[in-house]
């Protein structure tokens, strides 16, 4: 194969995830609390076109295998359920973090179920199953793994309650660049 047709293939290439997006009520709140967290550590820190929880991430696909997955999304429906996210932590660890986030305990069975759907409807369609525990989550920022300074350390001790309504998840494309991920919606219909 050339080096042009390989370019070509990785171009028609769609890197996507699911996701259930973030709402402007809570996500007003969420940029208020990155307002004050940003000043503390020079990160990676996520912008409001970035919040969402993660359900599946499916990597780079074919379009073909994006339609496939379009078609065994779109019929998936669920009871919509009450989210709470109200404590901050990091993977692996506080101590050298990679990925700082926010999780919380309302909603988190019913996030699990949906993620389990979701997983089960994307096998389905012909992708291998997703081997990590589903770990509901909304990332706030990413770091080199360098401990955080006190300051942020003190701020992630209290972060504010975000409270949403969860009525559906999206397929969601992202797109590389410089200056970090762009996401943008793939319609299921």
């Amino acid at each position: 194969m050339s080096a042009a047709s390989d370019a070509g293939k990785k171009n028609s290439l769609v890197r996507a995830f699911v996701a259930v997006p973030v709402p402007d009520p809570a996500a007003v709140e969420l940029e208020r609390f990155l307002g004050i967290l940003r000043p503390a550590a020079p990160l990676r820190w996520v912008t409001r076109a970035q919040f969402h929880i993660t359900l599946r991430f499916l990597g780079e696909q074919t379009r073909e295998t994006i339609d496939r997955v379009k078609e065994v999304l779109a019929p998936l429906r669920f009871d919509p359920f009450e989210i709470e996210l109200s404590c901050a932590g990091a993977f692996p660890n506080k101590g050298r973090p990679r990925v700082l986030w926010l999780s919380g305990r309302q909603g988190r069975e019913e996030l699990t179920a949906l993620a389990e759907n979701v997983n089960s409807a994307i096998n389905a369609a012909g992708l291998p199953p997703e081997e990590r525990p589903f770990k509901p989550h909304l990332t706030l920022a990413r770091s080199d793994g360098t401990p955080l300074p006190s300051a942020l350390m003190k701020a992630l001790e209290n972060p504010p309650a975000l409270a949403w309504r969860c009525e559906g998840f999206e397929l969601m494309r992202s797109r590389l660049t410089p200056q970090g991920a762009v996401y943008s919606r793939i319609p299921l219909s």
